[in-house]
Protein backbone atom coordinates (compact mmCIF):
# COMPACT_ATOMS: atom_id res chain seq x y z
CA UNK A 1 0.00 0.00 0.00
CA UNK A 2 0.92 3.66 -0.68
CA UNK A 3 2.09 5.98 1.60
CA UNK A 4 -0.53 8.52 1.24
CA UNK A 5 0.31 12.39 1.49
CA UNK A 6 -1.71 14.52 4.16
CA UNK A 7 -4.01 16.51 3.20
CA UNK A 8 -3.29 20.21 2.74
CA UNK A 9 -4.84 22.19 5.97
CA UNK A 10 -6.89 25.37 4.90
CA UNK A 11 -5.68 28.18 6.75
CA UNK A 12 -8.22 30.88 7.79
CA UNK A 13 -8.14 33.97 9.62
CA UNK A 14 -8.34 34.02 12.94
CA UNK A 15 -9.91 36.45 15.20
CA UNK A 16 -7.19 38.31 16.31
CA UNK A 17 -6.02 38.90 12.62
CA UNK A 18 -9.65 39.93 12.12
CA UNK A 19 -9.97 42.84 14.86
CA UNK A 20 -6.43 44.21 14.32
CA UNK A 21 -7.51 44.47 10.41
CA UNK A 22 -10.27 46.56 11.73
CA UNK A 23 -8.77 48.12 14.28
CA UNK A 24 -6.15 50.11 11.31
CA UNK A 25 -8.87 50.22 9.06
CA UNK A 26 -11.23 52.40 11.48
CA UNK A 27 -8.26 54.03 12.57
CA UNK A 28 -7.32 55.02 8.85
CA UNK A 29 -10.46 56.27 8.46
CA UNK A 30 -10.93 58.44 11.14
CA UNK A 31 -7.96 60.18 10.02
CA UNK A 32 -9.35 60.94 6.71
CA UNK A 33 -12.35 62.18 8.31
CA UNK A 34 -10.33 64.76 10.42
CA UNK A 35 -8.48 65.88 7.14
CA UNK A 36 -12.07 66.48 5.62
CA UNK A 37 -13.05 68.76 8.16
CA UNK A 38 -9.92 70.45 8.61
CA UNK A 39 -9.94 71.13 5.00
CA UNK A 40 -13.05 72.71 5.31
CA UNK A 41 -12.18 75.11 8.11
CA UNK A 42 -9.74 76.08 5.33
CA UNK A 43 -11.61 76.32 2.26
CA UNK A 44 -13.68 79.04 5.27
CA UNK A 45 -10.90 80.81 5.95
CA UNK A 46 -9.65 81.11 2.10
CA UNK A 47 -13.28 82.57 1.36
CA UNK A 48 -13.55 84.99 4.16
CA UNK A 49 -9.75 85.78 3.15
CA UNK A 50 -10.72 86.56 -0.16
CA UNK A 51 -13.56 88.60 0.74
CA UNK A 52 -11.74 90.39 3.32
CA UNK A 53 -9.35 91.58 0.36
CA UNK A 54 -11.44 92.56 -2.61
CA UNK A 55 -13.53 94.34 0.20
CA UNK A 56 -9.45 96.32 1.17
CA UNK A 57 -9.00 96.87 -1.84
CA UNK A 58 -12.64 98.30 -2.62
CA UNK A 59 -11.70 101.30 0.15
CA UNK A 60 -7.91 101.59 -1.54
CA UNK A 61 -9.65 102.10 -4.94
CA UNK A 62 -11.74 104.69 -3.57
CA UNK A 63 -9.37 106.22 -1.94
CA UNK A 64 -7.27 106.75 -5.22
CA UNK A 65 -10.73 108.33 -6.75
CA UNK A 66 -10.53 110.46 -4.16
CA UNK A 67 -9.02 114.20 -3.17
CA UNK A 68 -6.62 114.51 -0.59
CA UNK A 69 -9.02 116.62 1.96
CA UNK A 70 -11.70 113.78 1.18
CA UNK A 71 -9.47 110.73 2.35
CA UNK A 72 -8.77 112.81 5.55
CA UNK A 73 -12.59 113.93 6.18
CA UNK A 74 -13.76 110.64 4.95
CA UNK A 75 -11.70 107.96 6.54
CA UNK A 76 -9.24 110.01 8.79
CA UNK A 77 -11.70 111.03 11.79
CA UNK A 78 -10.32 109.24 14.93
CA UNK A 79 -7.61 109.91 16.22
CA UNK A 80 -4.92 107.65 17.70
CA UNK A 81 -2.22 107.67 20.29
CA UNK A 82 0.45 108.98 17.62
CA UNK A 83 -0.88 112.30 16.21
CA UNK A 84 0.16 111.78 12.96
CA UNK A 85 -2.15 108.91 12.27
CA UNK A 86 -6.13 108.41 12.40
CA UNK A 87 -8.79 105.79 11.68
CA UNK A 88 -11.64 105.06 11.06
CA UNK A 89 -13.50 101.52 10.85
CA UNK A 90 -15.60 99.90 8.54
CA UNK A 91 -17.91 96.18 8.11
CA UNK A 92 -17.17 93.68 5.66
CA UNK A 93 -21.09 92.83 5.27
CA UNK A 94 -20.55 89.76 3.55
CA UNK A 95 -18.44 88.09 6.74
CA UNK A 96 -20.31 88.13 9.86
CA UNK A 97 -18.49 89.10 12.88
CA UNK A 98 -15.84 91.06 10.70
CA UNK A 99 -14.10 94.48 11.46
CA UNK A 100 -12.41 96.38 9.33
CA UNK A 101 -9.69 99.61 9.92
CA UNK A 102 -8.59 102.13 7.74
CA UNK A 103 -5.50 104.38 9.33
CA UNK A 104 -4.27 107.37 7.72
CA UNK A 105 -0.51 108.94 8.26
CA UNK A 106 -0.78 112.00 6.97
CA UNK A 107 3.01 113.00 7.75
CA UNK A 108 4.22 114.35 4.95
CA UNK A 109 1.51 116.50 3.69
CA UNK A 110 2.20 115.54 -0.49
CA UNK A 111 2.02 111.89 0.59
CA UNK A 112 -0.31 109.85 2.42
CA UNK A 113 -0.26 106.62 3.75
CA UNK A 114 -3.12 104.24 3.96
CA UNK A 115 -3.46 100.92 5.44
CA UNK A 116 -6.57 99.02 5.80
CA UNK A 117 -6.72 95.94 7.90
CA UNK A 118 -9.92 93.36 7.86
CA UNK A 119 -10.30 91.15 11.02
CA UNK A 120 -13.13 88.68 11.76
CA UNK A 121 -14.43 85.55 14.01
CA UNK A 122 -13.73 82.33 12.30
CA UNK A 123 -15.39 79.87 14.41
CA UNK A 124 -14.02 80.12 17.97
CA UNK A 125 -11.02 82.37 17.02
CA UNK A 126 -10.60 85.55 16.04
CA UNK A 127 -7.81 86.41 12.63
CA UNK A 128 -6.41 89.16 13.14
CA UNK A 129 -5.03 91.60 16.37
CA UNK A 130 -8.66 93.04 17.09
CA UNK A 131 -9.85 90.19 19.64
CA UNK A 132 -12.69 92.20 20.52
CA UNK A 133 -13.50 93.18 17.20
CA UNK A 134 -14.22 96.50 18.22
CA UNK A 135 -12.23 98.41 15.71
CA UNK A 136 -9.62 99.90 18.30
CA UNK A 137 -6.53 98.84 19.14
CA UNK A 138 -6.66 97.94 23.13
CA UNK A 139 -4.27 96.96 25.72
CA UNK A 140 -2.78 93.76 24.68
CA UNK A 141 -4.22 93.57 20.93
CA UNK A 142 -1.00 95.04 19.33
CA UNK A 143 1.46 92.33 19.18
CA UNK A 144 4.49 94.07 17.35
CA UNK A 145 4.24 97.15 18.66
CA UNK A 146 3.49 99.29 15.58
CA UNK A 147 0.07 101.19 17.20
CA UNK A 148 -2.34 99.72 14.40
CA UNK A 149 -4.30 96.51 14.44
CA UNK A 150 -2.28 94.01 11.73
CA UNK A 151 -4.14 91.08 9.90
CA UNK A 152 -3.65 88.66 7.68
CA UNK A 153 -5.62 90.73 5.04
CA UNK A 154 -3.56 94.14 5.56
CA UNK A 155 -2.81 96.11 2.66
CA UNK A 156 -1.16 99.98 2.55
CA UNK A 157 -0.70 102.16 -0.27
CA UNK A 158 0.58 105.14 -0.87
CA UNK A 159 -1.24 108.39 -2.44
CA UNK A 160 0.69 110.95 -3.83
CA UNK A 161 -1.25 114.62 -3.67
CA UNK A 162 -2.13 116.06 -7.16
Amino acid sequence: MAKMRPLPVKKSITLAEMLLATAITAFAICNILVMYTACFDLIGTAKNMNIATNAAQGLIEGMRNSTFQQIDDTYGVNPTADADISYSNFVVNAIPSSMGVVYINDTNPELLQATVSVCWRQKNRVIGEDKNLNGALDAGEDANGNKIIDSPVELTTLIVNR
